[in-house]
């Protein structure tokens, strides 16, 4: 049997010299070098197999008397040492070649990325004309924050009520010099009759002062009559009394003491009056009988003063009328010329994007001129496949990658709007990404620049979050230590 032919080892083998099975040595299949029993009976049929065993356990007895190195050793190295080295070669092309499938396969990746910003459109504030300027905005063309763009006229603008205004304004700067031409005349009349209200009053108080002293003099004078006439009365009783004098002596005597004393008495009288007149002389008021207590002088200053006083007040509010009117016409004149011209300038360091009218069209107040591509804000928008759509949350970190590039942008999912698709003022609306998707927009704060690439392609790569991936988390945690795309 072939089974009693295998080499026991240190034995020796003795040569066979069974048939062939009527295989000639032309029919029998030539060994390959380094090939194995094992895949030498591959791909043979049962009757070449047969043939191939029995050759293998036949020794040559030239083989037998040439010493050489042990043959279990020789065949444990020939049989195992170079399956394992086949075996090792094998397992790391399919490392090197599955890995990149099956970590694209279990990874969370967009369908489609694309990166989008926000586009900022300027509108007509006025209805108007576009006038050339030196600056002609262009696609594609820098537009700096404060950077002039277009200019608007409108020739058409209604200024009505900037009329009124100038017209308002120019009759009460009219009336007002007449009224203080008349405010000046009146104060000059006032000035003087107040001052011949004062050199009234400087007479009237020297003419009482000069009366009074006239009376204090005739007082004096009655004083010393009325004493003489006392000493002749005393005198005269006494003569009487002797029979010298007669009784009418005596009583001519007593009549001129009793004159002299009742004229005194008048003149302390008059005297008290005069003073009382002085004083109140001095202070502006008159007493008398051949006048009133004012003046007419002084009734013509009070006259007077009241008709400055009138005019003052009138002149005050043509002054207070005619800066309300200023401030009317000044905020008038800012309104016409915002609705007779306007100056469209870029809020915002941008691009331009798409330019919608061109030097002397007529435009409509709110009419798109221009459209600005602001790419401070740029972001991703992505679809996904509902599965991972489901796996994912705002917030959640994301890595970008332009497509044939290996530079990585890192983000954060800022919404889901899913196969909805909201208006959006961006620059490519998410209908235009392929039809089925579920929608992500993904910020990626190091895309904002002036140039941030807005239609280039990429791949979005999802972090999700803990407890999202499912059970296939702990082998896309594995895979994700080799770098993406090997």
């Amino acid at each position: 049997m072939v089974a009693a032919r295998k080499k026991v080892p240190n034995t020796k083998i003795e040569p066979s010299k069974s048939p062939t099975f009527g295989l000639s040595t032309s029919d029998a299949p030539v060994k390959p070098v380094g090939e194995t029993v094992g895949d030498r009976l591959a791909g043979l049929d049962v009757r070449a197999q047969s043939a191939l065993l029995h050759e293998a356990f036949e020794t040559d007895p030239l083989e037998l008397d040439t010493p050489g190195p042990s043959p279990q050793r020789g065949g444990f190295v020939a049989r195992f040492g170079w399956r394992a080295i086949k075996s090792a070669l094998g397992l790391g092309v399919l490392v090197i070649a599955g890995v990149g499938p099956v970590q694209r396969l279990l990874e969370f990746s967009s369908v489609e990325a694309v990166v989008n910003a926000r586009l900022v459109s300027l509108r007509a504030p006025i209805d108007g004309k576009i006038e050339d300027a030196d600056f002609a905005p262009t696609i594609g063309a820098v537009a700096p924050r404060g950077r002039f763009m277009l200019r608007i006229s409108n020739s058409r603008a209604d200024r009505a009520r900037l009329d009124d205004l100038q017209r308002l304004v120019d009759q009460t700067e009219g009336e007002r010099p007449p009224i203080a031409k008349r405010l000046m005349r009146l104060k000059e009349l006032h000035a003087q009759v107040s001052q011949q209200v004062r050199a009234f009053q400087a007479g009237r108080i020297r003419q009482l002062d000069e009366r009074t002293m006239d009376l204090k003099a005739q007082a004096s004078a009655t004083e010393a009559a009325g004493f003489e006439a006392a000493s002749t009365l005393a005198r005269t009783k006494s003569l009487a009394a002797s029979g010298v004098q007669t009784t009418v002596a005596v009583e001519r005597a007593e009549r001129d003491a009793k004159v002299a004393a009742e004229t005194q008495r008048s003149l302390n009288h008059r005297l008290f009056a005069s003073e009382v007149e002085l004083e109140a002389a001095r202070r502006g008021e008159y007493v008398g009988d051949s006048y009133n207590d004012r003046p007419s002088s002084v009734q013509q200053a009070d006259e007077l003063s009241l008709r400055i006083a009138e005019a003052e007040a009138e002149l005050s509010s043509r002054d207070q009328r005619l800066a309300r009117l200023h401030v009317a016409l000044d905020a008038e004149a800012v309104r016409y010329s915002e609705l007779s011209n306007a100056v469209l300038s870029s809020p915002t360091d941008a691009l331009v994007w798409e330019v919608l009218v061109s030097p002397g069209e007529e435009v409509r107040k709110g009419q798109d001129l221009l459209r600005l591509l602001d790419c401070s804000g740029a972001l991703v928008t992505v679809t996904v496949r509902e599965s991972v759509f489901n796996q994912l949350r705002i917030g959640d970190q994301a890595q970008f990658r332009f497509s044939g590039q290996s530079g990585k942008y890192n983000g954060t999912i800022v919404r889901m709007s899913g196969s909805a698709a909201p208006p959006d003022n961006l620059a490519i609306q998410p209908t235009g990404l392929s039809s089925g998707g579920y929608r992500i927009a993904v910020s990626v704060p190091d895309l904002a620049s002036t140039q941030c690439g807005v239609g280039r392609t990429g791949t979005v790569v999802f972090n999700a979050s803990a407890g999202s991936g499912g059970i296939l988390q702990p082998l896309r945690d594995a895979i994700s230590i080799f770098p993406p795309g090997s």
